[in-house]
């Protein structure tokens, strides 16, 4: 099933960049008489979408006076506004069409709680625990991967090399690799000797970020925009050809 997210750009689980504001729904497309309707799937219990009683199950088929008849509908309409701000909003409710006001709310780094992924929410900041390659990160890079691997793990050995590669080919365009590992910072030293890495590597000591994206198997690898927003997510060894193809395609967003 296909999921969309609602901010300042409209973003699907491969598409634009993430933002704020949001209306703060998770909807799904589906074909509505002549038209497209979205169908709300998630609420966020912070966002104007519950003060406005928008509910799951409901079908938005307008937004400021527009039907809904592709999705750059809705974000042209939402480019230029500003946290604050109304939108109006069309919607069928069992059969009933009716109008709602939905102000437009600052949109929170985590909306993992809304999504059930981490995919859609900000990742956390990084502290100073690279113990290799730190000073090679770049200030403001256009795209990041990051590879969530351990030393003991066979997959993310075979990972490494493939990850290695599309850095050393595509990092002069913006493309950033952070390898991050929870495991000692002697047996990573070590490896390190054996194993160099051209990218920066990351201890994550205190498992926080682990934790904050529920990765439960590795290698995961996750693809991050130029906000820091999770755009795409890869467990287990990924094809090289299709990892690189996401990367370019995010690279000209």
């Amino acid at each position: 099933m296909r999921f969309f997210f609602f901010c300042l750009l409209l973003v699907s689980l491969g598409g634009y960049s993430f933002a704020s504001p949001w209306l703060g729904l998770v909807f799904k497309q589906e074909p509505y008489k002549k038209q497209i309707a979205l169908k709300v799937a998630g609420v966020h219990p912070s966002s104007g979408a519950v003060q406005a009683n928008i509910q799951n199950g409901d079908l938005i088929v307008g937004i400021n006076g527009k039907k809904i008849t592709g999705l750059n509908v809705v974000k042209s309409e939402l480019a230029a506004a500003k946290t604050g701000q109304k939108v109006e909003l069309e919607i069928v409710r069992s059969g009933k069409v009716k109008k709602v006001n939905v102000k437009l709310t600052e949109r929170p780094d985590d909306i993992s709680s809304l999504t059930g992924s981490s995919i859609g929410s900000k990742a956390l900041a990084f502290q100073q625990n690279f113990y290799r390659n730190g000073e090679k990160r770049k200030s403001k890079p256009k795209v990041t991967l990051l590879d969530f691997w351990a030393t003991w793990c066979g997959p993310c050995r075979q990972t490494l090399p493939i990850v290695g590669r599309l850095y050393e080919k595509l990092s002069s365009r913006g493309f950033e690799v952070i390898g991050v590992s929870t495991e000692q910072l002697s047996v990573l030293e070590q490896f390190y000797k054996e194993h160099p890495s051209p990218y920066p590597l990351y201890r994550d000591a205190t498992q926080e970020m682990n934790r904050r994206y529920g990765i439960s198997a590795i290698p995961t690898l996750m693809l991050l925009d130029e906000n820091g927003y999770i755009q795409k997510v890869w467990p287990g060894v990924p094809s090289e050809k299709a990892l690189e193809k996401a990367i370019l395609e995010a690279l000209k967003e």
